[in-house]
């Protein structure tokens, strides 16, 4: 809160404007930080100045110059939000402010951004073919960021908590049947060792995406049996190095000669390939040492045998040997889904169906979030997808 040095002065102005001015001290760099309320009638400025003491004593008025809501984003992008949030995470923020949230509110004054002038941007969006989650999403991030403007006294509250969030229309991920995945990995047969190990791995593991693009050989004990899934493999954006001596810090820093990856210090990264590097799993609860399958461990020694190696030791990889891209591993899922005749499902459905399949077993919640690498059972509960036989057994044994 603002201290306030005593109840402040009241005069006249050059345009005859009565003036009530309440003195706040000083700025960082030494300059006087004062609030003034103007008004033609001296008892009107009088009592506006007692309003203002009493919205400095709640703590709802703010001080010194209020940016705009382009030059806050930026700000925060740049200076709050790194320090907390995921490489992935930041560069999903920076995408809904470059493309949303700047060039709908970006010029508005932070402390007048009103809920019509959001709802207005949720509509502009919706007219232009956005889907609900990307609406969904920019109301987040602006919302987060006017979070911490109220945390630093930007402005005195977060309009986004005064209006309901824009609800989400996106389908829920769904879960293959025990038949359908069978189809899948018969299919994927066919495809050589290589692409099988691949997504038997993802269908009896139910392993992130970046954590089986990102496994290396000497994390696998074929012997023992087990998997260490300790790392993932993500795309992480450059930023310029310090005084690096670019003229134009606006260009893309990857073009920076002394470019480093944009994360926050204490982010645990070990460098791979090209903007690719290994990082830490999200919580704790992803670091995990799991027991390789059966038919896992012989394809997985099947592919030590017989596959060539990379200089990366990853397991999976490209024909030049270099790590697969995401994009590239989804494109490859869908094609089989095709062929093997089935629904068309997200890679990460085939997390979904180990847990569905593991739970359609009798597995214990608790055993399956630990497999799965969830920080807690709700996470699991969102995984679980039972069949409709499941559902017909279980009524069936009311009588």
């Amino acid at each position: 809160m603002a201290k306030v040095r005593g109840e402040g002065t009241i005069f006249k102005d050059k345009r005859g404007l009565w003036v009530a001015q309440v003195d706040l001290g000083h700025t960082p760099d030494g300059k006087r930080l004062r609030k003034r309320v103007t008004s033609k009638s001296r008892n009107e400025a009088i009592r506006k100045r007692r309003e203002l003491l009493r919205a400095i004593e709640a703590n709802t008025v703010t001080v010194g110059k209020i940016p705009t809501v382009e030059q806050w984003l930026n700000h925060w992008l740049k200076t709050i939000a790194p320090l907390r949030t995921r490489p992935t995470t930041l560069r999903g923020y920076e995408s809904s402010i470059r493309q949303h949230l700047i060039p709908h509110l970006g010029k508005r004054r932070l402390d007048k951004l009103t809920t019509d002038d959001i709802r207005c941007m949720h509509t502009q969006m919706e007219s232009a073919d956005k889907s609900s989650s990307t609406i969904r999403h920019a109301h987040a991030v602006l919302s987060k960021s006017i979070k911490d403007a109220v945390r630093e006294g930007k402005v005195g509250f977060n309009i986004c908590d005064r209006m309901d969030r824009p609800k989400s229309r996106t389908e829920p991920r769904g879960a293959f049947s025990e038949a359908e995945a069978n189809a899948v990995l018969t299919t994927a047969q066919g495809d050589g060792i290589h692409w099988y190990s691949r997504w038997l791995a993802a269908l009896k593991l139910g392993a992130r995406q970046g954590e089986l693009l990102g496994l290396e050989w000497d994390r696998v004990d074929l012997q023992a049996g087990t998997i260490d899934l300790s790392w993932q493999l993500q795309e992480i954006p450059w930023q310029h190095g310090v005084k690096c001596g670019c003229k134009d810090l606006a260009k893309r820093a990857q073009t920076c000669p002394t470019r480093v990856p944009k994360v926050r210090p204490d982010f645990e990264i070990r460098p791979c390939y090209e903007g690719r590097w290994f990082t830490r799993p999200k919580t704790q609860a992803g670091v995990r040492l799991l027991p390789l399958p059966e038919s896992l461990r012989v394809a997985l020694l099947q592919l030590w045998q017989e596959g060539p190696r990379n200089e990366y030791g990853l397991v999976w990889a490209t024909a030049e040997g270099t790590p697969l891209r995401a994009n590239e591993d989804r494109t490859a899922w869908l094609e089989l889904c095709k062929r093997a005749g089935v629904r068309p499902l997200t890679l990460h459905s085939a997390r979904h169906t180990m847990v569905s399949l593991l739970l359609a077993e009798g597995v214990s919640p608790e055993v399956i979030r630990q497999i799965a690498g969830h920080s807690s059972i709700l996470s699991t509960r969102n995984y679980m997808h039972v069949s409709l036989d499941q559902a017909r057994s279980a009524l069936g044994a009311l009588g």
